[in-house]
């Protein structure tokens, strides 16, 4: 005897009205041109203030422990469990800040704290993804104010 699986047709509701909300939907990156580092990020987040003005203080005392560590250092295995639980807190942080999985994309090796250009890893890619909110925000409040603007000259 042969069973055959038939898939259950859902009907959709006539009474249902879609709105199109397409523009309040992340903007897609990808990094380095690589299609599996694709970032998601939702660039007219203005909760990004707060959560980076409460997590910039944590990652400078990171920061400040990695490199009083690195002066220090006190033995291999030591180090490299410290300087892991340091990359962690810094990975916890830079995602939270963003609202986004960050560390997974933009640095997937090395550490937050290896040293690019003059900076940390952190700082580098903190600079690189706020600029993008920067720069979207404002092209925002642009359009909202010559908006404003319009609907003033009317009255």
């Amino acid at each position: 005897m042969a069973y055959t699986t038939k898939k259950a047709q859902i009907e959709e509701p006539s009474d249902i009205i879609d709105i199109e909300m397409s523009a309040i939907k992340k903007k897609k990156f990808r990094i380095n041109g690589d299609n599996n580092k694709i970032l998601e990020l939702n660039v007219s987040d203005m909760g990004i203030v707060s959560r980076l003005t409460e997590s910039y203080p944590k990652l400078d005392a990171i920061q400040a422990k990695v490199l009083k560590y690195a002066e220090s250092r006190e033995g291999v295995e030591e180090d490299a469990k410290a300087l892991k639980e340091f990359d962690d807190e810094m990975r916890e942080l830079i995602d939270f800040i963003f609202n986004a999985n960050v560390s997974e994309i933009c640095a997937s090796e090395g550490s937050m704290y290896d040293p690019i250009e003059g900076m940390f890893r952190y700082e580098y890619i903190m600079d690189k993804i706020t600029a993008l909110y920067e720069d979207n925000l404002n092209a925002e409040f642009k359009k909202m104010k010559a908006r404003v603007n319009k609907y003033a000259k009317k009255k």
